[in-house]
Order: C-alpha cells, then structure tokens, then sequence
C-alpha cells in the first residue's frame, strides 16, 4: 500500500537549483530571518553524512513541512537505514517516524477494528511518507486530471500533467511501454525481480481469467502487472533521497529538523511568517514575501485552522482568530478504502520470515541489493472496472501480498498495524496460522464519500479528529463486493490452483450468520476489515474564487490572503485512481516551476521525444490578487 510523499524535498531541489546569483531576480520570495529569534541553528541536510552547521540567516522561501535561500522546517529527522530497506516497509507505520493518526470511531465501517478506529500513517520524516510507504509507482487515469480542471483546477488537465510524469522519472522498468515514461528523473522506478510463487500465481490468474497483463502506467490502466516500485539499486528510493540528497550540497540550503510549525504568522491578510517549536522551545522567522505549506492533507488543514482560515463554527468553537472564513478547509476528505481478502497456499510459496536464511539474504541484500530484502511485498497489482463504475476509469485496485501468517511479523502486521481487534484476530486469522498465505488488497479508487478533519482543540500537538464517513453511498459498498467476487474467481483458476490457494473460512466475528463469500457475507466483510491505503487527499482544495468550498487557486495561493500556498496533496479537487505518491510529486514538480515562472508545454502521449518533452518550456505567471 502507498502514502503519499510529503511534496518538499522536491520543491526544496527546484528552488536551490537556481544560479545563486540570479536569486533575488528569479524568486518571489524573501525571506530574512533574525538571529535572536531563530535560536536553533539550521544545517545542511545530508542523506549520507554529516557536515558543520551553517550559521547563515538570510533565505528566501519558508516551507512549512519541511523550505531561496531555502529554509526547512521539518518535524522529523532524517531517514536511515532500516526504511531504506523495501521489504521493511511493513514495519515502518506505527514508529517514531509515523504521526500515528487514527481515525474516529466509525459507524458504518471498521466494525472488526478496535474502538472502530482505522490507523491513518503518515511519514515524520524527511521523505514524508515516500520514506515509510510501499513504494508503488501508479500515475492514475488521465481522465482524473481532465476531471480536476472541470472542477476548476485550470491548467492541471492531463496533458499539464504528463510533462511532469515525465520528467520525475527514472524509469528502469524494461516492461515499460514506450512513450509514456522518463529515463532522466531524479525517482528511479525499477520492476519486481524475485516474484514469489504465489505472486507469479496470481499474474497468472489474471492472465487466464482474461485480464491484459502489461504496463498500468501506459495507453491503458485497466491491467496487471508485477508492480513498479520507487526501488534504486535495491533501496527505497524517496523523495529525500530522490530530490533533497543531490541538493544538500548546495550552500544555499538549511534545514531544521525536528522542529514543528505551529501557526502562520499574519499581518492583516498577509502572511508575513511561521511559528515552530524546536528542543521544547519556541520561536519564529518572517517572510517578506510568502510562505509555503507542505504538511499533507491530515495536517494542513489543521495548521490553516488554527493560524485563523477554516469554517467558521470550528474558528469560533476554540476562539481562534478568524483571519479568514474558509468553510472548505478540512472538508472533501477523500481516500482509499479497502478490504483483505486471505487464502492459504502451499508450503514455501511466499514470503516466511522464519524460512529466511537471514545471514545468507543480508549477505546477499548488501553485496547486489537482491534478494527477498530488496521487495515491498506488495509484488501485484492491478485494475479493474466494475458495473457501478461512473465512467470508463476503473474503480476497483487490487494489490497482492504473499506473506506467511502465524508468526510474529504477520501478527504484527495484522493486529498491531491494522488496528484488528482481538476476537476478530484469534477468531478468523489464527486458526489460519503457520501456513503460507496470500493477502489481497481489494481497494476501492474512485470513492464517492468525503469525509472531515475537524480540530480536536487549539493546540497543534492534539491530533485533529479524522472522519473518513466511509459508506455514505452504498454503491461504494456494492463496487467493493463485485471486487471481491472478481477475484473469489481468479482464485479458482488452474493457476491459483497450482498453488493450492484456499480461502479462508473461519468464522469472521459479526459475520457468521451470512453464508461464506455470498454477497451479505462480503458486504459485512467490507464494514467489518476496513481500512485506506493512507491516500488521504482534498482537504484543502483547488478551484475557482467562485467556489466557496475552494480553499486554494490554482495557483495553489490560499484563497481570501497573501503570500501564502499549499502544495501537497490536500489541494486535489478529487482523488485519482491509483496511489496517491506519484501526482503529489508531479504536482511539486509543476509548482516549483510556476514559482519560477515557466511550465512545460502541455503534452499528450505517447511522446517521440523524451528530450523535447522534459524541456519545452512556455512562461507562465501566477496571479496574486485575491
């Protein structure tokens, strides 16, 4: 499963990629910060070692979330190792460099879950959520940029967005199609090398159930495929590492770790700063000219809300401010939800970590970067549309992982990470245990519920109260049961066969009363296991002034102030089908370059010329009134 990236490391190689000596006449922003109140010392950020601390104090953008002269003001630290390492990708939610979010209790879903609560992970870390996620690389349907400019994001149509798909990308897929992927990028994007047997299985069973097997990412989404992934040499290839480690040698670049925004500073409607708390301390740093918020679709409205822009029942509610009435901030909350569908197959043909010569794979992991290390686990995927689709996208994702159940990591991953509840654990997964399994993420990609992010109280360290609202329309529910019963069919082909895949049929606690994979019995599936891939997004949306529900123009400048934008997934008018990662860096990709006054010309693929398409540039400029 995927989360999206937090959108800075990249807007932070942008920005510091400009010739020093042109700054003050190519960027909008200036930032100057004083010495007595900027107390902590910002350093050069470095991905593989350390350097002395700068003490210079003049810089040009201020990037909440993570900020020419460029400032970062990032919560977390850096990455490390142990999240560098694909296959421990499933043991990165929940730790010190994961928010941690739960949900509220829900009501129509996530009845399995304890207090009801679906565990809600986003990165604290440089990288944000591309250094804690599982890597996929799904650039979604091109209908979903054409659908966001009818929605009133002008420019951000599909053929503005293949550029910037283009360009990010280090493509080392040799399955890739031709014409619609970079090779010059700073993400690298590299193909599944050491399949399991029940991975090959489940290609397989698509293949002979009648599914295309190929590129997602190409002329056509509705396929299979072993799934690309944001791998380098066998290592997570994030954001930090992608865009920020090339950029940390550049002098003009500084980072706070550590260090968390708590609101926006304003003069009238101006924003003119940022208050941040480092060590337990507080302090701040102006801008003459903007600042910008990069902290994703869970924290940026919360910070827009208590720096005085949001709804007004929610400003008043805690005697903020009201700087600016916003009543879309916090609404529109969209995401991916999904259920587990699980089978046992045959001994040795998945993933067991205690069949794992450890000395042997890591000897193996650190000499050629191969070996069961160098995979997320999630080796499948694909799409598919179902007969409640609304037009001709797929709504329906399915992500296959092969891992054996019954032993700690599996618990671990089952109970702990997915929040299940203790009588839906040892009722339904343990009597399933010390076999080797497949899991199958059945994922609904075209949601039609939005939920909220309301405040929990004005003060930044209390998570803000996440309702995803999952189910409103039951169509949502009735898309997901066909999913499930589209692959309930796959799992009966010769090939999954071959691996001797059986479902599972213990009792599934609220369930029982429903004949086993009937359509009630999967409905109470679907609100029983419920979860999201973590692909939260809308939360602060772009549109048009004449839509009250926008928060941002498609300038990404916060509606109804000054000098101030939102650049992260919260400003997606509607989420795409597919993970979330990859728009939230085409959209980085894109502003940086507003910012510097260009954007690539708009182009349809396939192309005929990489070159021509990652450097036709046109100028572009963004309005400022509001």
């Amino acid at each position: 499963m995927k989360v999206r990236p937090r959108a800075i490391s990249l807007l932070v190689h942008w920005f510091i990629s400009i010739p020093e000596n042109m700054l003050q006449i190519t960027l909008v922003t200036t930032v100057t910060l004083d010495s007595c109140c900027l107390g902590p010392i910002a350093s050069p950020y470095s991905l593989d070692v350390d350097r002395p601390s700068n003490n210079n104090n003049t810089y040009d953008y201020v990037i909440v979330g993570k900020s020419v002269r460029v400032l970062v003001i990032e919560a977390g630290g850096k990455e490390n190792n142990f999240n560098n390492i694909p296959l421990f990708a499933l043991l990165q939610q929940r730790t010190p460099i994961d928010w941690g979010y739960f949900s509220t209790p829900q009501t129509r879903s996530a009845q399995g879950l304890k207090n009801h609560q679906i565990s809600t992970s986003r990165g604290k870390v440089v990288g944000g959520s591309s250094s804690i996620n599982f890597m996929l690389y799904v650039r979604g349907n091109q209908l979903d940029y054409d659908r966001w400019q009818e929605l009133g994001a002008a420019g951000w149509n599909s053929s503005a967005m293949n550029p910037y798909f283009v360009k990010m990308e280090d493509s080392r897929d040799s399955k890739r199609e031709p014409g619609y992927h970079g090779t010059k990028g700073p993400m690298t994007i590299s193909e599944l090398n050491d399949p399991f047997e029940a991975d090959t299985a489940i290609l397989e069973g698509a293949r002979e159930y009648g599914f295309n097997i190929g590129d997602y990412n190409g002329a056509d989404q509705m396929r299979f495929q072993y799934g690309s992934h944001y791998i380098r040499d066998g290592r997570r290839c994030s954001t930090g590492r992608g865009y920020l480690g090339p950029a940390s040698s550049r002098r003009n670049l500084d980072i706070l770790l550590h260090s968390r925004a708590d609101k926006i500073i304003f003069n009238g409607k101006r924003a003119i700063g940022v208050a941040f708390t480092s060590n337990k301390k507080d302090y701040q740093v102006f801008a003459r000219n903007a600042v910008i918020i990069s902290t994703g679709a869970i924290a940026t409205p919360q910070l827009l809300m208590l720096s005085g822009i949001g709804p007004k029942d929610q400003l008043e509610k805690f005697n903020i401010p009201i700087v600016h009435e916003s009543p879309g901030v916090g609404n529109n909350l969209q995401d991916h939800l999904f259920t587990l569908l699980l089978f046992r197959t045959n001994y040795g043909t998945s993933f067991a970590v205690e069949r794992v010569d450890t000395v042997k794979s890591l000897v193996e992991y650190e000499t050629s970067h191969t070996g069961p290390f160098a995979s997320s686990g999630l080796n499948v995927n694909g799409f598919w549309r179902s007969k409640y689709a609304d037009d001709s996208r797929p709504d329906i994702q399915f992500q296959a992982q092969s891992i054996s159940l019954g032993n700690a990591l599996s618990s671990y991953y089952l109970s702990y990470l997915f929040n299940i509840n203790r009588e839906t654990y040892v009722k339904y997964v343990l009597p399933n245990t010390n076999k080797d399994a497949t899991i199958i993420l059945v994922t609904l990609v075209r949601p039609r519920n939005t939920g909220t992010i309301k405040l929990a109280s004005s003060d930044i360290k209390d998570s803000p109260l996440i309702d995803f609202n999952f189910f409103t329309d039951p169509r949502d529910l009735d898309a997901t049961v066909e999913g499930c019963k589209l692959f309930l069919n796959i799992s009966k082909t010769e090939a999954m066969k071959s691996v001797g895949a059986e479902r599972f049929d213990s009792p599934l606690p609220g369930c029982e009363q429903y004949p086993l994979d009937s359509d009630d019995y999967l409905r109470c599936l679907m609100q029983t296991l419920t979860f999201t891939l973590w692909h939260s997004i809308g939360t602060a949306k772009m549109g048009s002034r004449g839509d009250p529900m926008a928060v941002v123009s498609p300038d990404l400048l916060v509606h109804g102030v000054e000098n101030l934008m939102v650049i992260d997934t919260s400003v997606m008018p509607e989420i795409t089908t597919g993970n979330t990662a990859t728009p939230t860096i085409a959209i980085a990709e894109r502003a940086a370059d507003m910012i510097k006054g260009r954007v690539l010309r708009p182009q349809s693929l396939p192309f005929t010329d990489e070159d021509d398409i990652i450097s036709d540039y046109v100028p572009y400029r963004i309005d400022h009134s509001i």
